[in-house]
């Protein structure tokens, strides 16, 4: 049910062909829930976490300090990860900022070229967005079959095999004590664990 997308699936996009990861590459399972385009410097409070940043670095312009502050308030915040496009207003990302996305597992991803970063947006968020129609699109089809069902059918068992079916979990229901039913069956010697 979840609507967000990894860095890692962002990184197989259309624009992310030409990228490196120079920091953070063990961050890339990291969720992204929007993307937002920020090129100032004091944002802690304009970040809600699993945003993925992209940025030209045009408000650190090679000021290590300021951009290591940047990254710091990125971490702090819970981004996901930090896109940078390398070129008139940033050359290089400074080694102390390498060495803390590392620690931090926070993935810095460079771009090489000019990158639109309006068709990132776009792409990405068109993406996540059709995340959560088929989700919303799922649960509305699993509710009109559950009700369905739960009209329908006079017996316990294939709703419990629906529910299993469904959720891909142990189903238990329990009549009293002695009495419970679950799909998949639970082996008579094999303890019920809470």
């Amino acid at each position: 049910m979840n609507t967000s997308i990894t860095i890692e699936e962002i990184l197989t996009r259309k624009h992310f062909n030409q990228t490196d990861i120079i920091a953070g590459s063990s961050g890339i399972k990291r969720q992204v829930k929007w993307v937002h385009c920020m090129e100032v410097t004091q944002i802690s409070h304009l970040l809600n976490g699993n945003e993925l940043i992209l940025t030209t670095g045009l408000g650190w312009k090679d000021c290590d300090d300021t951009f290591l502050s940047y990254l710091r308030q990125l971490i702090e915040c819970d981004a996901a990860g930090l896109c940078i496009e390398i070129g008139a207003n940033t050359m290089a990302v400074p080694q102390c900022a390498i060495d803390l996305a590392n620690e931090r597992q926070f993935p810095i991803i460079l771009f090489h070229e000019e990158v639109p970063f309006v068709e990132i947006t776009q792409d990405i968020h068109s993406l996540i967005i059709n995340k959560q129609y088929q989700m919303i699109s799922n649960l509305e089809n699993y509710s009109q079959q559950l009700n369905k069902n739960l009209l329908e059918i006079d017996h316990y068992e294939p709703i419990l095999t629906f529910l299993h079916s469904y959720l891909n979990v142990q189903v238990i229901l329990i009549f009293n004590e002695n009495d419970i039913a679950s799909i998949p069956k639970i082996k008579k010697k094999q303890p019920i664990k809470w």
